[in-house]
């Protein structure tokens, strides 16, 4: 994955039935402002996509509209896409629109296959932990279904990239993860951070087990140079030297849940990038994954990167 080329910009245009307004919605806007950014350094394509999730009965109202007497959601949503389309190609970008009908997560997945697009890239709005759970969203669902990187961006963390921090658990959707996470900082310019969450799941009970302590900080010490030695392994199977600002590896103690979000307010960081195995339905629902569960509680982007044999449930 040495470039992003060919982006899909997810845009929300639409509240409920209606359409929101000329301006964009803050997530959105966020999106389109880091697709834009990425698209300058790299002379990338863009596709500003729209999904309509509207009711059966508005559609069906446009669809009987054969004289297009009143204007509906469907043109309001074409007019504004053509306006950002055509302000983008006056900036010297190449972007083409598409406008979809039904749920963003799925329509956005569809064209990411049948247009052969290697990132999507998403706004998020902030949401209740319940909201969360019942529910998800769509950055939520493209974490599980989309085959190709997405990259969420949130609002209130938009900002010039300037430190990627990419967490890996040494498997090979991590290792899938840290080539991104290396494309990412060698196209923005930008310092990357290699990190893995230790836990020491036995030492509680090395403990309680009569072992010395000097026994368990030897336990403690060996785990910490197995798991820099892994790092480095997978490291070395990038192009990190590339890397203009360099690469720091470092072992952080603790849940992944817990210390990934800590090293982000620590070092500053700008965007995440991690590994998601994309579970679905019932199981997904009540396992999740990483990615999924430090989305909400971490100060920066982040970028999910689905293992290279992952196959989307979604079909054309």
């Amino acid at each position: 994955m040495a470039r992003f080329q060919n982006i899909l910009v997810g845009l929300d245009l639409h509240h409920g039935d209606r359409f929101t307004a000329d301006a964009l919605e803050p997530a959105s806007e966020a999106a389109l402002q880091q697709a834009v950014e990425l698209a300058e350094v790299q002379g990338s394509k863009l596709t500003l996509c729209a999904c309509l999730d509207i009711s059966e009965q508005a559609h069906h109202l446009i669809e009987i509209d054969t004289q297009n007497v009143n204007q509906t959601v469907e043109d309001l949503a074409a007019e504004e896409l053509e306006r950002l389309a055509k302000k983008l190609q006056a900036q010297g970008l190449y972007v083409e629109k598409k406008l979809f009908f039904g749920k963003a997560s799925e329509q956005l997945t569809r064209q990411a296959i049948r247009g052969e697009h290697d990132l999507v890239i998403v706004g998020t709005r902030k949401r209740s932990s319940a909201s969360r759970a019942l529910f998800g969203s769509t950055c939520h669902r493209l974490l599980r279904i989309c085959p190709v990187p997405v990259w969420v961006v949130k609002p209130e963390e938009v900002r010039e990239v300037r430190e990627v921090l990419v967490a890996s658990d040494f498997s090979d959707a991590a290792l899938t993860a840290m080539q991104a996470a290396v494309a990412v900082a060698k196209a923005l310019k930008a310092k990357l951070y290699v990190i893995h969450a230790l836990e020491f799941a036995f030492e509680a009970y090395l403990q309680t087990a009569g072992v010395s302590e000097t026994e368990v900080a030897g336990y403690r010490k060996k785990l910490h140079e197995e798991a820099l030695s892994n790092l480095q392994q997978q490291l070395a199977q990038t192009d990190y030297r590339t890397i203009e600002h360099g690469v720091k590896v470092e072992v952080v103690e603790g849940t992944p849940d817990a210390a990934i979000p800590q090293f982000v307010d620590d070092k500053e960081i700008d965007v995440l990038v991690i590994g998601t195995h994309g579970r679905s339905g019932f199981t997904g629902l009540l396992l999740g994954n990483t990615a999924e569960r430090v989305l909400p509680h971490v100060h920066c982007s982040v970028i999910a990167i689905k293992p290279k044999d992952y196959v989307s449930p979604v079909k054309l």
